[in-house]
């Protein structure tokens, strides 16, 4: 049953957002409105996690309908949204919902009669290359990978998450970005998480309302799935107000066990795992029927999200994980050399993050000729042209008053000598070599 209902949630959910019939909407009467309510108070009494909130929901949307409370809604999108937000006045479960949409409300029939997932919803997912939309190693060697939902688990979603991970495996620590993440398939972030585990671990249980069945939850790396795979590199999870349901799940349970560190906003909040319902009308019922208990914890994320660790405004999550990284890496560092990479990529993120002005008249100090090197002042900004590299020039950025970033593979300092004047710099390649230079003469 958990399999079914969730492949459904998996294929359906995709489509809430984009509408698939005519602008044109009918409008409902009185005995439509009766239907719909009577459909949605059954849905709600027979599959809602929590049965004394079904019965509590149920019996304030009928005495609304009784009052006349809904007599004057005759607009699809205007009643589905009333009705939505009456029973979340009981319980505010994210995950309930009522839409107008018949287009998924016959998918959700022909799925119930068949057992099978729509040709055209896999297709779908795969112009979308499964929700993953980047892949890529970052400076320090550092992987970072970007999805925005879990499809359904096939053969083709499988392999794509495969080749993410692959392209990251042999990273010193991974990022993975989900501040754009609504959730999805549970059965896919479970599979997700897996890559992270070297063997089977008990992570919990879930309560299924609809067999009324608690079922322990395991995280186990099925070589069938992961060919293998095993992340283990420091791992940092970007998260938003906006990163919901699965995507919560997955950074939850890998905080839990200490596996990832999560960086960012606080999470939306909705942990229960969802079933959709054809409500009659072309209207859908989207009614959360299971709920889980984290083993560490004895809880799930349910209305208060997933707390990070590192609180921080999630555009400025990125450069914060990466320095989380680079520090954690510098204390590691063995050797001047080792170090001062780190010391660079730590101040290559300053001058993203810090908007330093520094006058004219303090750069006119480091004006002049260090062998190949020449700094000049432009409209108020200091440039370095390399004479030996057909007169590359650069406009530097601060990183500190004397400290500067000149291009992807360079940094200069410039150095007083005893009579308090600079005389010298110093250059911090990416490669951890510092070189000393004297200023001509």
């Amino acid at each position: 049953m958990i399999s079914k209902t969730m492949k459904l949630l998996t294929a359906l959910l995709i489509l809430v957002h984009s509408k698939s019939w005519s602008q044109t909407l009918p409008a409902l009467n009185k005995e439509m409105r009766t239907d719909i309510t009577d459909s949605l108070v059954s849905a709600l009494l027979n599959n809602y996690v929590y049965p004394e909130k079904a019965k509590s929901m149920s019996f304030y949307i009928k005495s609304q309908l009784r009052k006349g409370a809904y007599d004057t809604l005759i607009n699809p999108d205007h009643f589905a949204n009333i009705v939505t937000n009456d029973v979340r006045s009981i319980y505010p479960d994210k995950h309930l919902v009522i839409r107008y949409d018949p287009g998924l409300e016959k998918r959700i029939t022909a799925f119930n009669n068949t057992n099978k997932i729509d040709s055209v919803d896999i297709k779908r997912e795969q112009k979308q290359n499964f929700f993953f939309k980047k892949a890529e190693i970052l400076p320090g060697n550092t992987g970072y990978i970007v999805f925005t939902n879990f499809a359904d688990t096939n053969q083709w979603s499988r392999k794509t998450v495969r080749t993410a991970m692959q392209f990251v495996a042999y990273t010193d620590a991974l990022i993975l970005d989900l501040r754009n993440n609504f959730g999805g398939n549970a059965t896919m972030a479970g599979e997700i998480i897996s890559y992270f585990y070297n063997q089977p671990t008990f992570t919990g249980r879930a309560y299924n309302r609809i067999t009324n069945t608690w079922t322990e939850q395991w995280a186990d790396n099925k070589p069938a799935i992961t060919t293998g795979i095993y992340m283990s590199m420091p791992l940092y999870i970007l998260t938003s107000e906006r990163t919901f349901s699965a995507a919560e799940g997955l950074a939850y349970n890998l905080q839990q066990i200490k596996k990832a560190i999560i960086i960012g906003d606080t999470t939306r909040g909705g942990a229960h795992a969802t079933r959709s319902f054809a409500l009659g009308h072309g209207f859908v019922g989207f009614i959360p029927f299971t709920r889980s208990e984290n083993a560490i914890t004895k809880i799930d994320w349910e209305d208060r999200g997933v707390i990070p660790d590192i609180a921080v405004n999630e555009d400025s999550a990125l450069l914060k994980a990466q320095e989380q990284i680079y520090l954690e890496d510098l204390s590691k560092a063995k050797g001047d050399e080792e170090k001062n990479k780190f010391k660079w990529l730590i101040n290559d993120l300053k001058t993203k993050t810090l908007k330093l002005v520094i006058p004219a008249s303090a750069l006119k100090q480091y004006t002049g000729q260090y062998e190949e090197f020449v700094f000049t002042l432009r409209k108020k900004e200091l440039y370095c042209t390399n004479t030996h590299q057909k007169a590359k020039t650069d406009k530097l950025t601060p990183i500190t008053t004397t400290l500067f970033k000149i291009d992807e593979q360079s940094q200069v300092e410039f150095i007083k000598d005893d009579k308090g004047k600079f005389s010298g710099i110093k250059l911090y390649w990416n490669d951890g070599w510092v070189d000393s230079i004297k200023k001509n003469k």
